[in-house]
């Protein structure tokens, strides 16, 4: 991996910066590990303390998982410190669970209302690659990690990156639930519901997203009473 040498003028911060930049770019990609501390300390041309403290801020910022006795993990997810901010708060299963369905039904709609206006074909046409992953795979955990994609997508087709973020971390705190909605109801209804979402973002119709995405959620809220 090319790292350029520093300046010497803020080692730790430009270490912390140049690597950020290179997670971001996918060099390397989400689930590979970084060069070796002492590797990366002879490209940056700084001492390894100043690598090992980059590495605690970059997992602080949920982009490399440290992995003790394995490496440096890329994970490129900054969804993942909100998450744990939140385990944190809210530590009772159920509440955590309610709070986080009553949170996606006061954003999620406004976001399919917005990715009804802004979604590209591209977009339009991973949405509905989802859906059908989702409508046939057996397996109950990864037809939720589906679900959780095309929420996830759809988050990121509407364009406001705080409101993805936020949405991001929520839909990991509720994978559990998601799993046992499942397994109660079948992956047919929860694609339903996707597939009149998509059917109005597809027909850039906000109007109808908004509305088939709040009963959506409605549904998944009273699941949980």
């Amino acid at each position: 991996m090319p790292v350029e040498p520093l300046n010497r003028i803020s080692p730790a911060d430009e270490a912390l910066r140049r690597l950020t930049l290179l997670i971001e770019d996918g060099q390397p990609g989400v689930g590979s590990l970084l060069p070796p501390e002492r590797a990366l300390a002879a490209s940056l041309g700084v001492s390894r303390v100043v690598v090992r403290e980059a590495a605690r801020k970059l997992e602080q910022r949920g982009l490399v998982s440290i992995r003790h006795g394995v490496g440096v993990m890329v994970t490129n997810n900054p969804a993942l410190p909100v998450q744990h901010a939140l385990e944190r708060l809210l530590s009772g299963d159920k509440e955590r669970l309610l709070q986080c369905a009553q949170a996606r039904l006061l954003i999620e709609p406004e976001l399919a209302a917005a990715a009804a206006v802004r979604a590209t074909p591209a977009g339009v046409r991973k949405l509905r690659a989802t859906c059908e992953a989702m409508a046939a795979e057996a397996d109950t955990a990864k037809a939720a990690a589906l679900d959780i994609l095309f929420h996830d997508t759809l988050a990121d087709l509407a364009g406001n990156k705080v409101l993805a973020v936020m949405l991001k971390s929520v839909a990991q705190l509720g994978r559990l639930s998601r799993e046992v909605t499942l397994r109660r109801f079948g992956v047919g209804r929860a694609n339903g519901f996707h597939a009149r979402i998509l059917a109005a973002i597809a027909a850039a119709d906000p109007a109808a997203a908004r509305k088939a995405m709040k009963r959506h959620l409605q549904a998944a809220l009273g699941d949980l009473a």
